[in-house]
């Protein structure tokens, strides 16, 4: 086969623009720090960390809604505690009550203080974490309970019906897996509500045998109620907090194995960059050796 000049030129031409594309290619992904930057790069690689992408995504979301969910339990586990501090301040004005000896003066203004504590009662119920009411179950955006009338000295008579969800928040915090994460306040200020009305008016109207016999004994029930709900909501916030713990385990190991699939091995990539350097300059050095003068080289 006879070879001609062009026949050269066309060949170094090729082997040139193939350096240029290896070089291109090992540049271009060097700089992105990434080995695969279009699908064709490797298509069975590119699915997976698409997968892990998704799983790791999903995973995030789960560690969220976890760290809300710890948020609410929190707060609900301070609310619960302030409960706990009324009605047993309110337990102590009872039995100071209860003892038949007190002048009318005094029972009015052990009524008085229990006013106050059913007053900050219902801010308690009331309490909000992140914009959203702790004790309103599935309806966060309302306060879930007011005052429905008072008399003509400020004491609250009676509350209104119970505004929230009977229905608790629940968050994923898994595939199928959920929680709980607040108390509908119905379950728990109902009962508290009614016996610490029910003591102030006793206490005003000068009732310490019905303080003795039925408040003391119902303020304790209400207390051991408000005691186990606060176990409860500790036992899930400590589960919760495993969970999170977990997620952002494995958080981390999608992470590394993202990065074992996609990134690229710098320092093999900057060998074979130096290759491939090496390789076009001796290219370019063949090709000027090889293509022979023309007849204008000879005409000059």
């Amino acid at each position: 086969m006879r070879v001609t000049n062009k026949m050269l030129v066309t060949n170094s031409l090729s082997t040139l623009n193939k350096g240029l594309e290896q070089l291109e290619y090992t540049s271009g992904r060097l700089a992105a720090g990434k080995k695969l930057l279009v699908p064709s790069d490797d298509p069975i690689g590119t699915g997976n960390v698409l997968r892990m992408h998704r799983g790791l995504a999903e995973t995030r979301q789960y560690v969220a809604n976890a760290d809300y969910g710890i948020g609410m339990m929190l707060a609900a586990d301070s609310a619960l505690t302030d409960l706990t501090e009324i009605l047993q301040r309110a337990r102590e004005l009872a039995v100071y009550g209860a003892n038949g000896t007190l002048p009318a003066d005094s029972l009015h203004a052990l009524a008085k203080e229990v006013n106050e504590l059913v007053d900050h009662a219902v801010q308690v119920a009331n309490s909000t974490y992140g914009g959203s009411y702790v004790f309103g179950g599935q309806e966060t955006t309302k306060p879930p309970y007011a005052i429905a009338s008072s008399d003509t000295e400020g004491n609250i008579e009676a509350m209104d019906d119970y505004q929230g969800s009977p229905l608790p928040t629940v968050v994923e915090v898994g595939p199928g897996s959920t929680l709980e994460i607040n108390v509908p306040g119905n379950l728990v200020f109902e009962k508290a509500f009614e016996e610490l009305i029910s003591l102030r008016k006793n206490l005003s109207e000068g009732k310490t045998d019905e303080i003795s016999s039925e408040t003391l004994g119902n303020l304790d029930g209400v207390i051991s109620q408000v005691l186990r709900f606060q176990a409860e909501v500790g036992a899930k916030g400590k589960r919760l907090e495993i969970t999170q713990s977990r997620l952002k385990g494995l958080d981390l190991n999608l992470q590394t194995l993202i990065s074992k699939t996609e990134d690229i091995d710098v320092a093999e990539a900057i060998m074979m960059l130096k290759m491939q350097e090496n390789a076009y300059r001796l290219a370019l050095d063949t090709t000027a050796r090889i293509i022979q003068p023309t007849l204008m080289d000879f005409l000059r």
